[in-house]
C-alpha cells in the first residue's frame, strides 16, 4: 500500500498544473466562500460550487479535514470529496487521509490539496483567515484549467515541484507525464517523453542518486 510521500511523490506535478491554470484564471480576484449556497465567488465575475476538504489552523499547527470538523455544522452536501478521499486512505491504507487530524509538519493543506486535486480532478483554492486557512475544491471550472499542459507549460511544473518538495524525481517526472497522457521510454538513467499532441520529445536524465540533472529537448512549434 502506498505510504502519504509515495502518492505525494505521484500525483503533486498533476495536482500543481492545474494550480498554476487556475491562478491563470483568477488572477488578483478577492475571494468569498458561501457555505449556505455551497459556492465561491471570485471577484465580480466567477462563481464556482465547492467542496470543502479542510482546514489549517496557525497556533496549533494542524490540519483538520473537513469530515472531521463537527464543530462548524458543515451542510453534508459539500463534504462528499473529503469523504471519498478518507475512504479512499481506508481502502489504500493511507493514514493521513483517515486521521482527523494532523501536524503541518506531517502533511500541510497545500500536500494534502495538491493530491486530491490529481486524484479527483478538480484544482483548489487557498482561503486565508484569521489564525488559519480553510481549503477547498472547486466545481464546473473552465476545462483548460484541468486539460492536459502544454509541453512548455509542463516543464514549468516538473521544475517547481522538484525544486519546492523533497521527492522521488523519477516517480514525478514518470507519472506526471503519464498522467498527462504522453508515451514514455525509460532506462536506468533517463526517462524520454513524447507528447502525441504537439510531437514535442523531452529527455530527461538522472544522476546516480535519482535527481533530475538534465532536461533536454525542443519544443514543437
Amino acid at each position: 500500500m502506498p505510504t502519504f510521500e509515495q502518492l505525494f511523490a505521484q500525483h503533486v506535478a498533476t495536482g500543481m498544473a492545474r494550480q498554476v491554470a487556475l491562478a491563470d484564471l483568477l488572477g488578483d480576484r478577492d475571494w468569498q466562500l458561501d457555505l449556505t449556497t455551497g459556492q465561491a465567488t471570485f471577484g465580480s465575475d466567477l462563481t464556482f460550487g465547492v467542496q470543502l476538504l479542510g482546514t489549517e489552523s496557525e497556533p496549533a499547527q494542524t490540519w483538520l479535514w473537513a469530515w472531521a470538523n463537527e464543530a462548524s455544522n458543515i451542510p453534508p452536501a459539500l463534504l462528499h470529496l473529503t469523504t471519498w478521499l478518507r475512504e479512499y486512505g481506508q481502502q489504500e491504507q493511507v493514514d493521513a487521509f483517515t486521521e482527523p487530524s494532523l501536524p503541518l509538519s506531517v502533511a500541510d493543506g497545500h500536500r494534502l490539496a495538491l493530491v486530491a486535486s490529481s486524484l479527483t480532478g478538480r484544482p483548489y483554492y487557498r482561503g486565508p483567515y484569521d489564525g488559519g486557512a480553510v481549503f477547498f475544491h472547486l466545481e464546473g471550472t473552465p476545462p483548460e484549467v484541468t486539460a492536459p499542459v502544454r509541453p512548455e507549460r509542463a516543464l514549468t511544473v516538473l521544475q517547481q515541484v522538484i525544486s519546492a518538495f523533497p521527492l522521488d524525481h523519477r516517480v514525478t517526472a514518470r507519472s506526471f507525464f503519464t498522467q498527462q497522457g504522453w508515451q514514455l521510454n525509460e532506462s536506468p538513467d533517463s526517462l524520454e517523453a513524447k507528447d502525441p499532441g504537439s510531437n514535442t520529445v523531452l529527455t530527461i536524465t538522472f544522476d546516480n542518486q535519482g535527481r533530475i540533472s538534465n532536461i533536454a529537448g525542443t519544443l514543437a512549434r
